[in-house]
């Protein structure tokens, strides 16, 4: 029996257990099966059911590069490859370049050097420009997420930004925007509880998108995109706020990692998150981070591997030019460093206004199907 003589539905079962990057080869073979590529049902299905091809990714000198992780020596050892290709939509030839990055079911969302904002699946190749107001997009910082129905899932954008940079608005405080894949708008979202802090490097779990909020309260916040509201969590209890870093777990579970006192840094992890869940937080393990008195070490992002307790972490150095990706073992089992970028990163607030400049970014992503077109 031929793969054309099996039922429809036994074919999308089958289909859906194979990887993405597999499944994409043979999108053109038949038209049946380039409808079910086209089928939002059938592409959220198959990012659900598929096994998870799990790569590790990081933005470093404005472009979206592929890291090799061998979590099989020690240390594990890590080697930057190739960029992934951002084309401009003005441009067949020029590449984009990117100052800010997040991710959410295998798209990731940009924002590139001339202030523009795009959707991007590199799975699929395929990109889609969204379209916002302009003059004081430096100050934003956008975020991707869902909305949960029943049927399917509703992608969003969170765009934030401070009204102190707007002359527009003569006032200072965060302002909201939400855009809507659907109907391809922005509508402003008013009356949010937050208190005031701008998000810089946020994550996505599960749909919704978390960051650091107030220090004086411990808080984590949380935009929940079905509801459009703001939820707020409690941190566990910190004693160094200069340095920390957020990150995802498995795409199950938050994980924090946290200055204690000399070089000792501890690493929380949550509970499985659900939306209607408190976070409750457990200490993983403890690693032991050198990074000297005279060293401006701001955590830029995280990664970790729970089993194998082992994290990731890039910082920015604004003082010696040398910006590192930290591989450290629980209890200092294992220690090393490898440079990402040999000149100095300007941090954003101070940039030239013709400068593009980079937020350093590391991720473990998981390619998909999802459409955005």
């Amino acid at each position: 029996m031929m793969m054309s003589d099996l039922p429809r539905d036994l074919v999308e079962e089958i289909l859906s257990r194979v990887p993405a990057t597999s499944l994409k080869r043979l999108r053109s073979t038949c038209k049946l099966w380039n409808t079910l590529f086209n089928n939002q049902r059938f592409t959220q299905k198959h990012f659900r059911e598929a096994p998870k091809e799990s790569m590790v990714l990081m933005l470093k000198e404005c472009r979206v590069c592929s890291m090799n992780v061998n979590l099989n020596v020690a240390p594990p050892s890590i080697e930057f490859k190739g960029a992934l290709g951002l084309q401009d939509s003005h441009s067949n030839t020029e590449q984009v370049n990117i100052t800010k990055v997040s991710h959410c079911d295998g798209l990731l969302l940009c924002t590139t050097g001339d202030d523009r904002l795009v959707v991007w699946n590199p799975c699929l190749g395929e990109t889609r420009w969204i379209q916002h107001k302009t003059g004081y997009q430096r100050y934003f910082r956008f975020s991707l997420g869902y909305e949960n129905n029943k049927s399917c899932r509703s992608y969003k954008i969170l765009g934030c930004w401070d009204r102190i940079y707007d002359y527009k608005l003569y006032g200072r405080g965060l302002r909201f925007e939400i855009y809507d894949f659907n109907t391809d708008s922005w509508k402003v979202l008013d009356d949010l509880a937050h208190d005031r802090i701008l998000p810089v490097n946020c994550v996505s779990l599960k749909g919704n998108t978390y960051w650091f909020g107030s220090f004086e309260n411990n808080l984590l916040l949380c935009f929940d995109f079905t509801t459009e509201r703001i939820k707020h969590f409690c941190l566990p209890p910190f004693r160094d706020h200069g340095f920390m870093a957020l990150s995802v777990v498995g795409d199950e579970q938050l994980s924090v990692l946290q200055r204690i006192g000399g070089s000792k840094m501890e690493i929380f992890v949550t509970n499985k998150v659900d939306s209607e869940d408190a976070l409750l937080w457990s200490k993983s393990f403890t690693v032991g981070l050198p990074i000297g008195r005279s060293c401006l070490a701001v955590f830029a992002s995280l990664l970790i591997d729970e089993e194998k307790k082992v994290a990731w972490c890039c910082n920015l150095n604004f003082t010696t030019g040398t910006n590192l990706v930290y591989t450290i073992g629980e209890d200092s089992e294992y220690y090393s460093e490898i440079p990402y970028v040999e000149s100095t990163n300007e941090p954003w607030w101070i940039a030239a206004e013709d400068k593009p400049c980079w937020l350093p970014f590391i991720f473990s992503y998981v390619p998909s199907l999802v459409q955005i077109l």
